[in-house]
């Protein structure tokens, strides 16, 4: 038995994952700027400086991934592609 290909970097879950990084990092910057300039609440600023770290160090290695991902799938696509040309034996 073979195993399921792993998911295209294009499928639903590498987006939703990129989305919800991206919402962590935005609300990560909010964080900040509210902890530091409305309620000056240096707490407030740390839990926001992790949150921005955090989700963007997730955000660029799904990003990675999915490239790396692609990359993978478009070279096995066109060898796949050059192999059909060639007479069987």
């Amino acid at each position: 038995m073979s195993s399921p290909p792993p998911s295209s970097p294009n499928d639903a879950i590498f987006r939703a994952i990129l989305g919800v990084m991206l919402l962590t990092v935005i609300g990560g910057v909010a964080l900040v700027l509210l902890g530091d300039y409305v309620w000056h609440n240096e707490a407030m600023k740390n839990v926001g400086t992790g949150a921005v770290l955090l989700g963007g160090f997730i955000y660029f290695f799904f990003r990675v991934l999915g490239k790396r991902e692609a990359k993978r799938r478009q070279d096995s696509q066109s060898s796949q592609h050059d192999n059909d040309g060639e007479p069987g034996d």
